[in-house]
């Protein structure tokens, strides 16, 4: 309510108006226990136009106009507030450690040939291990006795024991472990008054496509594309590149919903005006836009077409896009590894990123709802139709 300072008045007046307020939210409370009753068959449904609109005798119509009359525009807790942000479509790089500590190489006769490529260290001596520091310092201090590592391979977990054997004044285990990922996303947004970006669309998995990765601290940096990969029928292309050391922000999170984080003032400068975010309820089926960078490391925007909406949808997969731009297709087949992330624009409103390809049909795939990408910004769950 706007002003609070009636219900510390005394006297007639108050009284009269507690009674006033008391008679507005009994006729709120009937009109709408009508409404729900008239048409209770629609809760567990996306709510159609005319549904929106009201029921058949304008009792939620006249509820809902009464209510805004009295207390103002939207119900209580439901922001009204357009939000405003700039698009991206940007290639970049992503480093984040912290994720988890692998087995990159076999390296040294120093090695028990228990662990193998790729093997994930959960734990050494029910120790939970996140970061290499962490294993070496168990590994170090073990005098050369035994210990129990908790293994993932091939997404299953198994118990080893292994012997470190002393080499150089220190102990081993004969392989190169690394608890860090890399890779090539596509930034989806960028807001220019808190510096914070959100990207990819998807989280950071696990080699195994298992959990998203947990991180302790994260960059964002440059990158140089050499190309993209064309993609075919059971063969998902990707954009090619390296890389740079320029470090371009930081990363702070990495979701089922995308990676996010904050740029530096001068990697912001070639991003457009902020436009107008697309709410759920807004996204409709027919053209659209994509914009990514494919081809000589500039940014281009490129068509597609929405279909089969999950207005439902709290994850990566809240609708499917069809790739029908000629040259996008000739460049790239249609949707390449590395692409995650790309704005999906519609009636000039960002609606949201692609995520996924289809590996049978490179210019099909999903997008992901940007209100999904902003809750998962902000440690909230999206509000479900």
């Amino acid at each position: 309510m706007k002003n609070t300072s009636v219900f510390r008045n005394y006297g007639k007046k108050s009284v009269f108006k507690s009674a006033l307020f008391s008679a507005i939210a009994l006729i709120l409370l009937l009109s709408s226990a009508v409404s729900v009753s008239a048409d209770s068959s629609r809760l567990d449904t996306y709510p159609t136009e005319a549904a929106k609109a009201g029921s058949s005798d304008g009792s939620v119509a006249v509820g809902s106009r009464f209510f805004e009359l009295i207390f103002g525009k939207g119900e209580p807790g439901e922001s009204r507030e357009d939000i405003f942000l700039c698009p991206g479509g940007d290639a970049f790089g992503v480093k984040i450690c912290g994720s988890g500590v692998t087995v990159n190489k076999v390296v040294t006769e120093l090695s028990s040939g228990l662990l193998h490529v790729d093997d994930r260290i959960l734990s050494i001596d029910g120790k939970e291990i996140h970061e290499v520091s962490e294993a070496k310092s168990i590994i170090n201090a073990s005098g050369g006795k035994k210990l129990c590592f908790e293994i993932l391979r091939d997404g299953k977990k198994i118990k080893l024991d292994i012997e470190p054997k002393s080499a150089g004044g220190e102990y081993h285990l004969g392989v190169i472990l690394s608890d860090g990922a890399l890779g090539i996303g596509t930034i989806t947004y960028y807001n220019p008054e808190t510096q914070e970006f959100g990207g990819l669309g998807h989280g950071i998995c696990s080699k195994d496509g298992g959990e998203v990765l947990k991180m302790t601290r994260g960059q964002v940096t440059g990158v140089i594309l050499a190309g993209a990969a064309r993609g075919a029928p059971s063969h998902p292309g990707e954009l090619r590149g390296v890389l740079t050391d320029k470090i371009l922000g930081t990363v702070s999170k990495n979701t089922d919903c995308g990676v996010f984080g904050t740029l530096s003032t001068d990697a912001a400068e070639t991003y457009a005006s902020p436009i107008k975010i697309a709410k759920r309820d807004e996204v409709k089926p027919g053209e659209a836009t994509i914009i990514s960078t494919v081809k000589s490391g500039k940014k281009a925007e490129y068509k597609i077409e929405i279909t089969d909406i999950d207005y439902s949808s709290t994850g990566t997969k809240s609708f499917k896009i069809h790739v029908t731009d000629e040259a996008l297709i000739a460049l790239t087949g249609g949707i390449v590894r590395g692409m995650s992330g790309s704005p999906i624009i519609q009636n000039g409103k960002l609606v949201g990123a692609v995520t996924h390809v289809m590996v049978a049909d490179p210019t099909e795939g999903y997008g992901i709802f940007i209100e999904n990408m902003l809750s998962a910004a902000k440690n909230t769950v999206p509000k479900a139709a």
